[in-house]
């Protein structure tokens, strides 16, 4: 990733000082635990608090990418159960952990891993990606508003109070889908799916092809993805990102979270802003 290194990921727990609410005054807080992607060493835990309010601009961030499924919506279960009955049907194995290998990739990528290189005729191929978007599709009629993620909403309305552009982008084709379904179609600029992705002429990734529509270079894009595959692609493009689960199969991100819940706009784009500040200093003086 081309505006941050590859440094160790530091813990910052914030949940035990007494004095958190008094040197935050007039700024959010994370949360009670975040990992920080930084070259230094280490960040010591009053490095990690923003000493004064945030800036009311952030001049490295200018949007911000969302995935849809398993970070708007909880769909994990929907697509691995999908999956789980073509492998049934099929006679496959769907190891344990299977589900969360699958996470970020298009159609025909799961498949393909599903399939754990066996070779099957492309006819058949394509009538199983088809059986699996079938069963999924008939899924989606159980997601509602309430299936929205916990933080989600909140992070969504402080981001724009801040002027930040915001898309949606999924290698899923039934993207629009799930964001109709719970019902926040209308919060986002821009919507990428895996259809937008096979009519792009270059094959360009979900991300790439937002940050186009957006007319926001890479760098000032911020990803939030809960997929190794997902983040990995962000780095690649010169996007920070926020990882959503366990950290130790995000490395690729920036910042990681357990989930968006109390993850509030001010503060994460006064940390997000000033690591791309650090880095830069670092850069320029090497």
């Amino acid at each position: 990733m081309s505006s941050f290194g590859n440094g160790a990921l530091d813990c910052i727990d914030t949940s035990s000082d007494a004095d958190m609410e008094s040197m935050t005054k007039g700024t959010e807080t994370l949360g009670p635990e975040i990992f920080i992607d930084d070259d230094r060493p280490g960040l010591s835990r009053f490095d990690a608090k923003p000493r004064r309010a945030a800036p009311r601009t952030f001049e490295s961030i200018g949007a911000f990418i969302f995935d849809v499924d398993g970070v708007i919506a909880d769909t994990a279960d929907l697509h691995a159960t999908a999956w789980r009955r073509v492998a049934d049907e099929e006679g496959l194995p769907f190891a344990e952990g299977l589900s969360d290998e699958l996470r970020g990739l298009s159609r025909k990528a799961s498949l393909e891993k599903l399939l754990g290189g066996r070779s099957v005729p492309a006819d058949a191929f394509e009538a199983m990606m088809d059986r699996k978007n079938r069963y999924y599709a008939e899924s989606l009629h159980r997601l509602e508003p309430k299936d929205i993620l916990p933080g989600v909403t909140c992070l969504l309305d402080g981001l724009r109070r801040f002027d930040i552009k915001l898309a949606a982008a999924s290698a899923s084709c039934n993207a629009r889908t799930v964001l109709s379904c719970v019902g926040v179609m209308d919060e986002f600029e821009v919507i990428m799916d895996g259809n937008d992705v096979a009519r792009s002429k270059h094959g360009l990734h979900q991300f790439a092809l937002a940050a186009a529509s957006l007319r926001m270079v890479p760098q000032r894009c911020v990803v939030v993805d809960d997929s190794t595959a997902g983040l990995s692609a962000a780095r690649q493009l010169g996007m920070r990102s926020i990882g959503l689960g366990e950290r130790d199969r995000l490395c690729a991100a920036t910042m990681t979270f357990d989930s968006l819940r109390g993850v509030e706009a001010r503060t994460l784009l006064h940390w997000l802003d000033q690591s791309c500040a650090r880095k830069d200093a670092v850069g320029a003086r090497r």
